[in-house]
């Protein structure tokens, strides 16, 4: 379900073309700190106080997806809402080690940032920024992101739910024993086919570092 759709009658009550200018251009650098984990293609947005999940509640059906396929598609023309400024989605993932920079545009009325990449190699974990405020100053800011289990799919590590390496087995979804909320992610234990020693992080997942242009 695309956000559009998902969140506007849950949160927003309407779903109008933004009429707030563009004022200012952010560059969002996002770097993966795990040793063996591929963030998938991240979208960011900038939008006004609110948040893309709550943790101890049930994950959005919009973020579902991304957070067991890597699929951004939910998030295509969120800037339609009149609480989201702009959205972009990175065109590549993220290896170990590597950063990708996104710009995005936003104004004053719209200050707050989110972001979102699912850890591939895992059933439904994301790494994310939810709803942080920007500065306007000129002052970079500098975030290290967590890693969230959306709750939507057990954790069950068998590579035919997992879409990242060594299984690539996308849309596929093992339900069974899902716990139903989001919360901070617990990493790889080994249970059937993931090496926690290749795959498993210790909070968090990336830093996350944002500047005016």
């Amino acid at each position: 379900m695309k956000l559009v759709n998902a969140i506007a009658p849950a949160l927003f009550a309407s779903a109008i073309l933004s009429s707030a200018a563009f004022a200012e251009t952010f560059e969002v650098t996002i770097t993966n700190t795990t040793a063996g984990q591929v963030i998938t293609p991240p979208v960011v947005l900038t939008h006004k106080a609110v948040k893309l999940f709550t943790l101890g509640q049930p994950a959005p059906e919009y973020l579902v997806p991304l957070a067991e396929d890597g699929d951004t598609s939910a998030f295509v023309g969120a800037d339609a809402l009149d609480v989201v400024s702009d959205v972009v989605i990175a065109e590549s993932p993220i290896l170990p080690g590597h950063s990708a920079t996104l710009t995005v545009e936003t104004s004053s009325d719209h200050s707050y940032i989110s972001l979102a990449g699912m850890f591939a190699t895992s059933n439904d974990a994301f790494v994310a920024i939810n709803g942080k405020p920007l500065n306007f100053n000129g002052t970079a800011s500098h975030f290290y992101a967590n890693v969230y289990d959306a709750g939507s799919e057990a954790n069950s590590e068998d590579c035919q739910f997992i879409p990242g390496p060594p299984c690539g087995n996308g849309g596929i979804r093992d339900t069974n024993d899902a716990e139903g909320f989001v919360h901070i992610h617990s990493g790889i234990h080994g249970i059937k086919d993931l090496i926690p020693s290749h795959y498993s992080w210790n909070n968090p997942g990336a830093l996350v570092s944002i500047k005016m242009k």
